[in-house]
């Protein structure tokens, strides 16, 4: 019995594949759009059966006409329920990377360009799910949070429209893939080892500088809206014009977070104390850079630098 729905399941998997391949974003029509009824549908057709079955062994024409009648509210669902459906158009935007183990978000857009949509739900089974409706000429736009167990580029893949709108008796739905997708950084893991080796500046044989507040570096034009207590008054008294004065400090030898320089076997917790220590240096101000088997990234301490390195973490092995 396990075998027969397993094959099932794999035969609907390859049938929804080709006839829904991936796509980046989709305008719903009559090609992607799926009507069934819900639990309260069937039990609503169940009772529109039984009372125009009763109708005609009684011959009560009231009963039947009762039974026509709901008949044809339910016809009316099907139908109300296939246009708040149709022309639904959807499309993923973006993913903020997070951690693995943490819910990474992802953001999509609804618009509907001809006609108002209602009650739509979308996300993922059984729990990442979002209702949103969407006014005529109008988009919107939301955040589906998603678990993220493993680090790399994290696809959730076939993501489930669904709406029961108006009733609750006609379910729409339809299974897109969209191409989502998150990236993942390593879980931080601490470790007391040593740290990469530091190089200084070799080339230049001396220390660079980075703007601060400790020695006076010279002058440059003055940028409107600076501050006032930067403004080089003797200058300005000379030439009439005015100046900023400019300050650096002395920037420190950069510190390498290196995959080669652990002990540690696996692959996983060593890329998890590589992303701790992008972290802590990070957050300490410090100028490191990183090196990967294949991938090196040259020292800085920007956020950009930050991110480019626990992105870096979270592919690899890709260059």
């Amino acid at each position: 019995m396990l075998n027969v729905i397993q094959r099932f399941e794999e035969r609907m998997a390859k049938w929804v594949e080709k006839r829904l391949p991936p796509v980046k974003e989709v305008e719903l029509s009559h090609r992607e759009i799926f009507i069934l009824p819900t639990r309260w549908g069937l039990l609503f057709i169940g009772l529109v059966g039984l009372l125009v079955l009763t109708g005609i062994n009684y011959q009560n024409s009231m009963i039947m006409a009762v039974g026509f009648f709901l008949f044809s509210i339910l016809l009316l669902n099907i139908v109300s329920a296939y246009r708040n459906f149709s022309g639904l158009y959807v499309k993923f935007h973006h993913s903020e990377p997070c951690f693995a183990g943490e819910l990474g978000g992802l953001e999509f857009i609804v618009a509907g360009r001809e006609k108002g949509h209602s009650s739509v739900e979308i996300g993922w089974v059984p729990d990442s799910f979002v209702s949103v409706s969407v006014d005529k000429g109008e988009n919107e736009r939301f955040i589906i949070e998603h678990p993220c167990p493993h680090r790399g580029r994290y696809r959730p893949g076939r993501m489930l429209l669904t709406s029961v709108f108006p009733m609750g008796l006609i379910r729409a739905w339809s299974w897109q893939d969209l191409n989502a997708e998150i990236i993942v950084f390593p879980a931080p893991v601490e470790s007391a080892m040593v740290w990469g080796e530091a190089e200084g500046d070799q080339e230049s044989g001396r220390k660079a500088m980075v703007p601060g507040q400790e020695d006076f570096e010279g002058l440059r034009s003055h940028i409107p809206g600076e501050s006032m207590s930067r403004v080089a008054w003797k200058k300005y008294a000379q030439s009439g014009e005015f100046y900023s004065k400019e300050f650096a400090q002395p920037l420190t030898d950069p510190e390498w977070i290196d995959f080669n320089a652990y002990s540690v076997g696996d692959t996983e917790v060593r890329l998890g104390m590589m992303c701790h220590q992008v972290l802590t240096m990070h957050a300490r101000g410090q100028l490191y850079g990183l090196r990967l088997p294949g991938k090196t990234i040259s020292p800085d301490q920007s956020d950009l630098h930050r991110t480019r390195c626990l992105i870096a973490l979270a592919v690899y092995p890709e260059l």
